[in-house]
């Protein structure tokens, strides 16, 4: 943000990036809490994977780290242990001799049901006191800063 710099040093807390990561950090705890609270052991990156599967099952892993907006390699370790965990199934993929395709578990797909409540829950504890304008104002700049670095 304008006016984190002063003479030749930083302020911190008047830093956007400051906040944009400390929001990160807070709500990745919270929501840890929150699915453990229910006996699930997901983290936040596999809850990317989840919902992105869920929205469109069997996806090939190139897409879907795109998707999720991970690197190859982050992508094949996240869905590594999601593949241990039971939650995602690989399998050849009939158009690329070399790439795999991601399936969703039974028990992925259940989970669908006990999760979506619990981050609908946790987003609307996160928005109190926060308008719908500046929810919105909020969301526009950080899609614009990021189109912005992107470049």
């Amino acid at each position: 943000m304008r006016g984190q710099f002063r003479g030749d040093g930083i302020v911190l807390e008047n830093a956007l990036a400051f906040w944009v990561n400390r929001f990160y950090e807070v709500s990745r705890r919270a929501m840890y809490r929150a699915f453990r609270a229910h006996d699930v052991e997901v983290t936040p990156e596999q809850w990317l994977v989840l919902v992105r599967l869920w929205q469109k099952d069997d996806r090939n892993q190139r897409d879907l780290a795109a998707a999720i907006e991970r690197d190859a390699a982050t992508t094949s370790r996240i869905i590594d242990a999601m593949e241990r965990a039971g939650l995602v199934a690989r399998k050849p993929d009939p158009a690329d001799a070399r790439g795999r395709r991601v399936v969703l578990t039974a028990k992925a797909r259940k989970l669908q049901g006990v999760l979506v409540p619990v981050v609908r829950e946790l987003v609307a504890a996160m928005e109190t006191g926060v308008s719908d304008k500046d929810l919105e104002v909020t969301r526009r700049t950080l899609e614009r800063l990021t189109a912005n670095l992107d470049r």
